[in-house]
């Protein structure tokens, strides 16, 4: 065997003293490695049967599909990889990436503790937040508070809102805890103010959720009892005489009024609790606007009420009282027959009413028969109602403090009473007019037939003129069309005048002119 070279001999020297720890080292690793792959496996595992994903995803409001298990594996995988990876370049010497890897493994493994506790606190707070959401959720379903809110209220059940804010609310407590026992002090000195004012604010919330639902169920109660404490009195029975009102039940419009009467002092009372200036400050006003308000309100519905029921009895006394006077006879006096035909008494459309509707399902439309016209006295009585509502109408809405249906309602008075002191004119025009023609034409005079016929165009032409003048309706227009008639009556009368008496003005223009002649021949002499 010839004699080694000295670079062999140098080679397998090193290859000697550096081989048990090249393979001592990729023994490492490869262990490492595979211990790695296990407590990953394991650790997903572990959580898998747990159900960490479903727990954490379905926590959130939102729906998620992040796998935690995952990414939880991968931790470990990777930490158990780099100590592996620690321990073959310690056994390599290479202090240039072991001391490195050294460092942030040794700093890892003084934190993991931190992160360990930190771990036990957000589970020992999951598990509390978790009893805590679920004794609130079975308290207020064997309560049955939630079924009676939802059902009050008209609104979706609020159980499952109120767990899930309290669940929150706990894990928002341990938070700070957390964060304290990982030493972040960036986020430790915000989140622990933010608690505190959260904290601070439970009990007024609480004081306003107390004062909410405590009036609001009072107030339930109340509107309850007024409901059935008006209808045992049977004042449903003064709406459903009326077709108009037949859909009003006053008990139920009581009680809701009382309901209001009392909820809203109590959300007052709520929204005062909460001590937040910027939300309960302008509600608060809004409210007290409300509450003021109501009176008035009260007052109006009240006049509007009592004016309708005491219009309706008056318009029929007013109709009775005017058709037993005879005054349906009137216009056929007047000759205003075909405008308002006499008719019976308003109690007989009443029972045409009332026959028309119980024969009404057993006949065609076209067999029914039509409803008489409006005799005088009727027009009158609902003329009276229609200004009894319109007085009233001021009055309630003076109450509420509507000042342009208020001045809306007084033009229209105003109005109707200048329209009725024309429509007067024009019907005592219009017998004028009919007792005038008729007066010539009874005079046996010539042509009687076509001076009755002027004399009528005249008096209703003049009253026609008056009586618009007293509705106020164009006065201007109603001065000039006449201004205009007028003057083409005198213009024509002149016209006539001129062209017919031409040769008559002839002759005593020639006689004037020779008296002025003659007069004048005897001056000179």
């Amino acid at each position: 065997m010839p004699p080694q070279l000295p670079w062999q001999v140098s080679l397998q020297h090193s290859l000697g003293s550096y081989l048990p720890h090249l393979l001592g080292g990729i023994a490492i690793l490869l262990v490492g490695w595979f211990v790695a792959l296990a407590l990953a496996a394991g650790t997903r595992k572990g959580l898998s049967a747990i159900g960490l994903n479903r727990r954490l995803n379905g926590a959130t409001p939102e729906a998620s599909d992040f796998n935690y298990e995952k990414l939880a594996a991968r931790l470990v995988f990777w930490f158990v990889l780099l100590l592996a990876a620690l321990g073959m370049f310690s056994v390599f010497n290479v202090d240039g990436v072991s001391g490195p890897l050294s460092v942030l493994a040794s700093t890892v493994l003084s934190y993991l503790p931190r992160i360990l506790l930190a771990l036990l606190l957000s589970v020992l707070g999951w598990i509390v937040a978790t009893l805590v959401r679920s004794l609130i959720n079975r308290g207020l379903n064997a309560t049955r508070l939630d079924e009676k809110l939802s059902e009050g209220a008209d609104m979706p059940p609020v159980s499952n809102a109120m767990g899930n804010v309290a669940y929150w609310l706990v894990l928002l407590l341990f938070l700070p805890a957390i964060v304290g026992v990982l030493q972040i002090e960036g986020l430790m000195t915000p989140l622990t103010l933010m608690t505190n004012d959260i904290m601070g604010m439970l009990p007024n919330i609480f004081v306003a959720v107390f004062f909410a639902i405590g009036g609001w169920v009072v107030a339930k109660l109340v509107r309850g009892l007024v409901s059935n404490l008006l209808a045992s009195t049977r004042i449903d029975q003064f709406s459903a005489r009326n077709e108009a009102t037949r859909d009003l039940r006053l008990s139920q419009l009581g009680g809701t009024l009382a309901f209001i009467l009392i909820f809203v002092p109590a959300l007052i009372a709520a929204l005062d609790a909460l001590k937040i200036e910027a939300i309960s400050a302008p509600l608060t006003r809004m409210l007290d606007i409300m509450v003021s308000a109501i009176p008035g309100i009260l007052a109006a519905t009240a006049v509007l009420l009592l004016a309708w029921f005491i219009g309706r009895f008056a318009a029929d006394v007013i109709a009775r009282l005017l058709s037993s006077l005879g005054l349906d006879r009137l216009p056929e006096r007047l000759g205003l027959g075909h405008v308002f035909p006499a008719s019976a008494k308003p109690e007989v459309d009443a029972v045409v009413d009332a026959v028309v509707t119980e024969i009404a399902p057993l006949q065609s439309t076209s067999a029914i028969p039509t409803r008489a016209p409006t005799s005088l006295s009727d027009f009158a009585g609902k003329l009276a109602l229609f200004f009894i509502m319109l007085f009233a109408t001021v009055e309630a809405a003076d109450l509420v403090g509507f000042t342009a249906i208020r001045d809306l309602a007084t033009t229209f008075i105003a109005f109707g009473g200048d329209i009725l002191l024309g429509l007067t004119i024009l019907v005592i025009g219009y017998w004028l007019a009919n007792l005038a023609a008729l007066a010539i034409q009874r005079a046996n005079a010539g042509n009687a037939l076509l001076l009755s016929r002027i004399a009528r165009v005249a008096i209703t032409a003049l009253v026609l003129a008056m009586g618009l003048r007293a509705m106020g309706v164009a006065n201007d227009i109603v001065y000039l069309a006449f201004a205009l008639t007028l003057g083409a009556v005198a213009v024509a009368l002149a016209i006539a005048f001129g062209v017919g008496g031409r040769h008559a003005a002839g002759r005593i223009a020639e006689r004037w002119a020779q008296q002025y002649l003659d007069k004048k021949r005897d001056q000179d002499n």
